[in-house]
């Protein structure tokens, strides 16, 4: 606990763009202890997809709709009820994207990190495989074991 003791996601700078919770293995007891320190809204991907999906769609072929996701991202903002969003499960997104052959991986790296004008600030949590080595540090935190 003293580890998310000291993380200062509200300070986040800028405030309109993606950052990235970088974080191994965290409880759901910690999670929630995070969102409720930080006023921050927990969103899971996941379930925010499934809802999302219509159910004529036999497939998502997820990998042929960057900017659908990206733009569920901005909409996810939008209609936070709290300053701050704390988004998990994003992390099976990026390894479905991983799996497939020509990737489109990169792109979505980009697309993030050009991504502004978001209404509440977006924190995105993965595992440190995940992370791409050139996001900003400054637009990333990391909770490590204590």
């Amino acid at each position: 606990m003293t580890a998310i003791a000291n993380l200062s996601l509200n300070e986040a700078r800028p405030e309109d763009r993606v950052h990235l919770l970088i974080w191994d293995s965290p409880q759901s007891s910690e999670l929630q202890d995070l969102a409720f320190r930080h006023n921050a809204e927990r969103v899971d991907y996941r379930h925010h997809l499934l809802q999302r999906h219509r159910p004529n769609q036999r497939f998502l072929v997820l990998h042929h709709h960057l900017d659908r996701e990206l733009a569920a991202l901005k909409t996810l903002c939008q209609q936070a009820s709290k300053p701050i969003i704390l988004l998990e499960g994003f992390d099976c997104f990026i390894t479905y994207l991983l799996s497939r052959p020509k990737s489109p991986i990169s792109q979505l790296w980009t697309h993030l990190d050009q991504t502004r004008k978001l209404e509440s600030r977006l924190w995105i949590l993965l595992p440190p495989d995940l992370v791409p080595p050139t996001w900003d540090d400054q637009r990333q935190r990391r909770v490590t074991a204590s």
